[in-house]
Order: structure tokens, then C-alpha cells, then sequence
């Protein structure tokens, strides 16, 4: 979740009502804003990840407004006809295909809201962005710029301007690799080709994602900006425009919409703010908050919550504002309806229409001991994602490929397939730490995923634990009295019987059996494997699989179960 910096006495003069420390902090941490901590002269506060508006001093103002009464129902923002155009040219859609533009004139910028801005561009960057990925956002002050502009797709070596707060006229391969955004940023555009945004007189204000033009620097004597946003997400990209455009039409601005021409034709005006309606029946909201409210009461508390809402017989009209795309279900409204009554104020009471209390699952219970008994053994826990990769599967551990469940469109390699054994997470874990000092002994309570015809989906998961010792002098006996001191805890009577596996040394490894059946492995791991992940030190490990023990103790409490019954 982002962190931001605001200056109390920035924040105090927005929301315009004289509050204590004390009331403002309170004020914000009804909208589940986090407050971490008071430094000179600033209040640091950590914002719930679907609040992207909050990630602005001026949105922040903006609810506290409302949460105190002091505005309500949705905000209204003056727009005109900005008169800016953006023509986009067909080469520039496979590098970085959408824009979306706006105009905000009569910002009044105080000494801190330069910072303030950058600070809430840059987070946007970090969450909604993909660190620029996804999107990017350009704030400029639009009074050098002479429109139309144009959005294109140029030569790196071709493009000369002077970056932001640079002192002489660099090119674009320059930027990349002598600059710190552009060393940042660089891998964003990796071929030849680079965005450009450029005005009617061919001055270059940007390079998204990289960096603006120090041409239109925003300073606090800044009154009217352009604001600009690129990506290949379409929706994410207008999103982040209207979250900006509205947040600088709080500093006193007016929105200016911008015409941006596809190379089709099409024009489409940039950015839209019109709310997005919803209706919520006033039964579904009291059934869902624990509240007993009417219908005009209900409407006049979400009001607070800067929405727009009025009752309508037995249901509530909501108009959502542009700036907010946190609302997917009707859900959403009940948690705006708490958020405005406080937590605080809510009664607890236990549902009438269930007979039965919630209790740990035994799955959680045996995990539980489990744990317990490796920390007394003077393991550390560790987790690893059920998602990993063929590398760290079967490359790394010089097993051969086998079948596992693989995912139809990973985002990445590094999680491309579900684990079906601990023991290779394991071992990453183990070459990524070598620096630690010694002796390293973690271990990991979690799920694997083997395929399963039987199964309706054809797999299965499966509750495991798997531990690891490296140290100087680490040999089969030392993992194998660990095993024997968990097995023995757990009620388990085990055995070993020699077996073997691509990645164990040959000679130590043994199936670990119980009741005629294979319920795990331990092992040395073999000193290729070792090579491979760059582990200094020999390795012992062990995996055992809890299923066997969940059976027999879920089949001893519905016995137990039944006997009471019958009794």
C-alpha cells in the first residue's frame, strides 16, 4: 500500500476548517487511512490500495470535506472547451497506444503542493502504473505549449530536448544512459523507436514513460497545466487522467477537456467525467451494514462519502464520481454506508438465521502443530508461492520435466506452473540467502498441486511440510533425528526405506513410509544441485506429506463425533 507525505498545513488550508492533530488524524482514519507518524511539519499516512483518489492531498481534502460535513454529495467541477487537440500517429501503437489528455487552468499551487504533486504522480506510477508500466503521467505547465500537439513514435538518436531540470540539450539515447530516470526507465522502451509528444512547433514536451521536457516545468508560479497519460491499458489510463484533472481542479481550477484524434479518425474528448450511476435496495444495505436506517438517512450518509445519492422508493439512486473506480458491486456501497456511520458505532450481534460457530479447519490444526514442533526444533518458517517456474521445479534441481499444472497466460516465468513438491522452493530459498550466517534451518508448512484425473478438476491439493539444514558439516542423520522428533510428535510411526531421486545424493536418500505407504522423502541434497544454486555447504532435507495424519485424525473425530450422538 502507498505512503505519502502531506504538509498538515497544506492539507489544513484544503479542507478549510480549523481542526486539531488530533480531529484531522481522526478524520482521516475513518476513510481507512493509516496514519504512521508525524515529521517537521508533515503527516505520513498509508493509503488503502483502492483508494487511488487518496493518493493526493487534494483527495484526502476532499473526503475529510465530506466526512465532517462540511461539503457533501458528489463534486462539481467546472469544464470548458480547452481548445488543445493531440493527434496520434499510427506508429506509435505498438509502442505505447493510448493517450489521454486534460487541461486545468487557475491551479493556485501553494509552496508545498509541487512536491505534494510529483510525490502523488509518482505513486500512481508505483501502484496502478506497474512502476510506468501500464501507465505513465506527464504534469506540465501548459502556457509554453502551442497546440495542437502531436503524439508519435520517433528515432531515439533523433529527438534532442533538454530533460527535466537538465541544464543543456541531450538526445534520447543520451537521457537513457545518463540520466536517472532515463537509466531507471530505459528497459520500458528497448528498441530503436521511442513515444514522443510534440507541439505544434515540434517542441518536444515529453518521452513517455521516461521523462517531460524541463519546458514545462511545473513551478508554484504555475497556473494552467496539461496533464498527459499513456499506456496500453485503455481504461487504466483514464482513470489515472481523471483522478489528476480533478485532484488540481480542487486547488481552484477548471477542467479543460482535450480532443484526442486516433489515426483512424476517431475523436474521442478526454477526460470524461460523467458519474457512474448505480441503485442498491435500502433492505440489501441495512441486511448487509447491521443498521436499521430509512431511506433518506442511508442517502444523506453516503452524501458524506462524496457520492451522490438520493432515496427512490425503496432504493437508493447513487451517482459515482468520476475520480472514484473503487465500485464494482452493490457491496461497495455498504462499505461506504460503515465507513460513514464509523466502525466505532456499529453494534456487533451475532446472525439469527445460523445455527452453528466457526472453528479452526483440522487441516489448520495439524498445520499448527506441525509448526510448533519445527520451531522447537530450531527451524525458522518460511513461504513460498503455491505459483513457481519449471526452472526452479526441474532445471535447478536436474529433475527431468514431469506432468504438473501450468498456467494457461502467466504474467511471468517465474510463475508459469504450480509446485508439486516443497523442496525446490526450498533450496531457492536457501542460494538466495548464502550471504546469512550459518547454520540456515527453515522450514515450510504449504500447499502442492499434482494433477489428479479422478479429481473434476483434474487435480488435487495437497497440505505438506518441508524442512532444510545447511550448515559446515550437515550429513543424512542430522535431518533425519529432526523427521524422527516432528514424526514422533504428530503420533506418526515412520520408517525409511532407500530410494532415490535425480537431485538427492546417491546412497542418502530414503522414502519415508507409514501404514505400507510413501508419505514423504529424505534426503542430502547432491552437491551438482548444490553447484547449480550456488549453495556453499551441504544441505539435508525432508518432505513429508500431512494427508496420511488429516485422514486418520478426521476419521477419529467423526468417530468421536457419532459416539456422542448415539450416546
Amino acid at each position: 500500500m502507498p505512503v505519502i507525505e502531506a504538509s498538515i498545513s497544506d492539507l489544513l488550508n484544503l479542507i478549510g476548517a480549523p481542526l486539531s492533530f488530533d480531529d484531522l488524524v481522526s478524520s482521516l482514519e475513518r476513510l481507512k487511512v493509516n496514519f504512521e507518524g508525524e515529521e517537521n511539519g508533515n503527516i505520513i499516512l498509508e493509503i488503502t490500495a483502492d483508494r487511488l483518489d487518496l493518493v493526493t492531498i487534494e483527495g484526502l481534502a476532499r473526503a475529510v470535506r465530506g466526512i465532517l460535513g462540511l461539503e457533501e454529495g458528489i463534486p462539481e467541477y467546472e469544464t470548458f472547451d480547452s481548445g488543445f487537440e493531440v493527434k496520434v500517429e499510427r506508429e506509435v501503437l505498438p509502442l505505447r497506444p493510448y493517450i489521454a489528455c486534460g487541461v486545468v487552468e487557475g491551479v493556485n499551487l501553494s509552496p508545498d503542493a509541487v512536491a505534494e504533486l510529483m510525490q502523488a504522480q509518482e505513486k500512481i506510477h508505483a501502484t496502478i502504473g506497474r512502476d510506468r508500466r501500464k501507465v505513465s503521467a506527464g504534469l506540465h505547465d501548459a502556457s509554453p505549449i502551442v497546440p495542437p500537439i502531436r503524439y508519435s513514435a520517433e528515432r531515439k538518436e533523433e529527438v534532442r530536448f533538454v530533460p527535466l531540470r537538465g541544464d543543456y540539450e541531450m538526445t534520447v539515447s543520451q537521457i537513457l544512459s545518463e540520466t536517472e530516470k532515463g537509466r531507471k526507465y530505459a528497459h520500458l522502451v528497448p528498441g530503436d523507436l521511442i513515444p514522443v509528444l510534440r507541439d505544434s512547433r515540434g517542441k518536444v514536451l515529453s518521452i513517455p514513460p521516461i521523462i517531460n521536457s524541463d519546458m514545462t516545468r511545473v513551478t508554484e508560479e504555475t497556473r494552467d497545466m496539461f496533464v498527459d497519460v499513456t499506456g496500453p491499458d485503455e481504461r487504466a489510463v483514464r482513470k489515472t487522467l481523471r483522478v489528476l484533472v480533478t485532484a488540481l481542479a480542487e486547488r481552484g481550477g477548471k477542467i479543460g477537456l482535450v480532443r484526442v484524434i486516433r489515426p483512424d479518425g476517431e475523436a474521442v474528448v478526454t477526460p470524461d467525467l460523467r458519474p457512474t450511476p448505480m441503485r442498491v435496495g435500502v433492505d440489501y444495505l441495512n441486511l448487509v451494514a447491521g443498521t436499521d436506517y430509512s431511506g433518506k438517512e442511508i442517502a444523506s450518509l453516503l452524501r458524506k462519502m462524496r457520492l451522490g445519492a438520493e432515496p427512490v422508493g425503496e432504493e437508493i439512486s447513487v451517482q459515482i464520481p468520476a475520480y472514484r473506480d473503487d465500485f464494482l458491486h452493490p457491496v461497495d456501497l455498504v462499505e461506504e454506508l460503515t465507513v460513514a456511520v464509523g466502525y466505532d458505532k456499529l453494534r456487533p450481534a451475532l446472525p439469527g438465521y445460523v445455527d452453528t460457530f466457526g472453528a479452526r479447519h483440522l487441516r489448520e490444526r495439524i498445520s499448527r502443530i506441525v509448526r510448533e514442533l519445527m520451531i522447537g526444533l530450531g527451524y525458522q518458517e518460511i513461504l513460498n508461492y503455491v505459483m513457481t517456474s519449471g526452472d526452479v521445479l526441474f532445471r535447478r534441481m536436474r529433475s527431468p520435466p514431469r506432468e504438473v499444472v501450468k498456467v494457461a497466460n502467466p504474467v511471468s516465468e517465474s510463475y508459469s506452473v504450480l509446485r508439486d513438491t516443497l523442496i525446490p522452493g526450498i533450496v531457492a530459498f536457501l542460494s538466495k540467502n548464502q550471504a546469512e550466517p550459518l547454520p540456515h534451518k527453515v522450514f515450510e508448512v504449504g500447499d502442492v498441486v499434482i494433477p489428479d484425473p479422478a479429481e473434476e478438476t483434474r487435480a488435487r491439493d495437497e497440505r505438506r511440510v518441508a524442512a532444510a539444514y545447511e550448515d559446515t558439516e550437515v550429513g543424512f542423520e542430522d535431518v533425519q533425528s529432526h523427521l524422527f522428533s516432528l514424526t514422533v510428535g504428530l503420533g506418526i510411526e515412520a520408517e525409511l526405506t532407500p530410494t532415490d531421486r535425480p537431485w538427492a545424493l546417491s546412497g542418502r536418500c530414503a522414502s519415508i513410509r507409514s501404514g505400507g505407504r510413501e508419505i514423504g522423502i529424505i534426503a542430502e541434497v547432491s552437491p551438482e544441485v548444490l553447484e547449480i544454486n550456488r549453495i556453499k555447504n551441504p544441505v539435508g532435507v525432508f518432505e513429508l506429506s500431512l494427508e496420511f495424519l488429516l485422514r486418520r485424525r478426521g476419521e477419529r473425530e467423526r468417530g468421536e463425533a457419532r459416539g456422542v450422538e448415539g450416546g
